[in-house]
């Protein structure tokens, strides 16, 4: 029965935010910034941590490096081939949360234009809500928090290291000794 005098049963307060949790290995969807620098941070350690487990291996079955070299080689390139297609895929789903269409990723390879792709890839925030791409992602849970903070302290203490290192090195040179030769 059709009563003109009854409430409306419509909820119009409290509209049902749609979301999607993000996956590491996911190849489509929108991907946060947060979860872009940790999933690409993490793929890049692992890379650092099988090429020194390669090389340490190698090194010590040939001191020389002669013929270990070749599948230290393979393997490095494996990997970084992996991590290419990662970060792209990564790149290109950063720039579906933004709106933006995945074939900017390509200019990842013109000078000066990677740069302010990159800027624009770490700082730039997605859009609210849903868009053309999907439905927003779920917030970040304390694993991608913690992840997050720990590989940037690791990061900002790698520069820190290196530069403490490459002064301590120069610092050591006198130019002086090179003038016998």
């Amino acid at each position: 029965m059709n009563q003109p005098y009854q409430s409306p049963e419509a909820d119009l307060g409290t509209a049902a935010v749609e979301t999607y949790q993000p996956r590491m290995f996911q190849t489509t969807g929108r991907l946060g910034r947060a979860r872009y620098f940790v999933y690409v941070m993490v793929f890049t350690m692992i890379l650092y941590a099988i090429m020194g487990l390669a090389m340490a291996a190698g090194f010590s079955v040939d001191p020389s490096g002669g013929t270990m070299m070749i599948p230290m080689i393979l393997v490095v390139a494996v990997l970084s081939i992996f991590l290419a297609v990662m970060s792209i895929i990564y790149g290109i789903r950063r720039l579906n949360d933004m709106n933006m269409s995945g074939w900017l990723i390509l200019l990842i390879f013109v000078p000066i234009a990677n740069f302010v792709i990159a800027i624009m890839l770490l700082f730039v925030p997605g859009s609210k809500g849903a868009n053309n791409y999907g439905p927003k992602p779920a917030p970040n849970g304390s694993g991608v928090i913690i992840a997050l903070v720990v590989l940037l302290v690791l990061f900002v203490g790698g520069f820190i290291g290196m530069g403490a290192m490459m002064g301590s090195m120069s610092g050591g040179m006198d130019p002086s000794m090179y003038q016998n030769y």
